[in-house]
């Protein structure tokens, strides 16, 4: 397996009389298959390399949600007319911020 190189695409950056190159700039197009492209060769990289690790990074994973309350509501503070307060739910990445109006 091979370690992926991005393409060096000098950019120069100016503000306020300053230059910078940037030659990595072109990764910022996420619509370009190009980037598209590298982006999964280095995954592909990464997930062949750590490969031989897989066993410990499940058991670590494990071990990791097994001290972490996975459903969990924190206290609504009032900021005018509004409640806001966030929550988890079991199973999903991210909280979900919330707000209500009233009591």
């Amino acid at each position: 397996m091979f370690f992926p190189k991005a393409e060096k695409i000098p950019y120069v950056h100016s503000l306020h009389g300053d230059e910078r190159i940037d030659p990595y700039f072109w990764m910022r197009d996420r619509q370009n298959p190009a980037v598209i492209a590298y982006l999964e060769a280095e995954n592909a990289y990464t997930e062949a390399v750590m490969q031989h690790t897989q066993p410990l990074q499940t058991t670590l994973y494990k071990e990791m949600l097994s001290r972490i309350q996975e459903t969990d509501l924190s206290v609504p503070y009032r900021d005018g007319d509004y409640y806001y307060y966030s929550r988890t739910e079991a199973g999903q990445a991210y909280a979900i911020h919330c707000r209500k109006k009233g009591a």
